[in-house]
């Protein structure tokens, strides 16, 4: 006689964690492999009890998912220091020097960094400039090289160098 099936529940899963964590325990003979090994396997049941699947006993089910992760093979892991380089460098200095170029340009006072980033991202003389503020040319000149000058201190540059060097320093992250 075939005894109908009730749904296996969340309470009758949590009901088997410490048997299933024994289990894992002795399987891997390694407390955080063990607790690993525990977590995938609930977490593979957990799937097949949310797809609806028809688990008859879930209690030898979980054990037989246990067990069949643990006789998988582990990816060997490596230490940080063992690790190959990236292929791609990284663009986080770059990054981190726009994130400092932008903290100084904001720093600035507003006319200075109005014109700077006119001449940076518009590419306009100082005669297009001074027409288009309507400020005498040595104004925008002085102002400019003001600018500039802050620019250079505040992101730590020397005084001859462009301002564009800071991007390319290795030591601006």
């Amino acid at each position: 006689m075939t005894h109908p099936t009730r749904p296996c529940t969340t309470p009758d899963l949590l009901a088997l964690i410490p048997a299933l964590r024994r289990l894992a325990r002795r399987l891997t003979r390694d407390p955080t492999a063990a607790e690993d090994l525990a977590q995938e396997a609930l977490l593979r049941v957990w799937i097949q009890l949310g797809r609806k699947a028809g688990i008859d006993d879930l209690k030898p089910y979980l054990m037989t998912a246990a067990r069949n992760l643990a006789r998988r093979p582990r990816p060997t892991t490596l230490a940080l220091s063992d690790a190959p380089e990236p292929s791609v460098p990284s663009d986080a200095p770059g990054r981190l020097a726009l994130r400092d170029v932008a903290g100084a340009l904001a720093r600035l006072p507003p006319a200075e960094a109005r014109l700077i980033l006119r001449q940076v991202t518009g590419g306009e003389s100082y005669a297009q400039i001074a027409a288009a503020e309507g400020l005498p040319i040595g104004t925008v000149m002085s102002r400019l090289a003001r600018g500039r000058a802050r620019l250079r201190q505040d992101c730590g540059l020397p005084e001859s160098g462009p301002v564009a060097d800071y991007l390319t320093r290795d030591d601006a992250a």
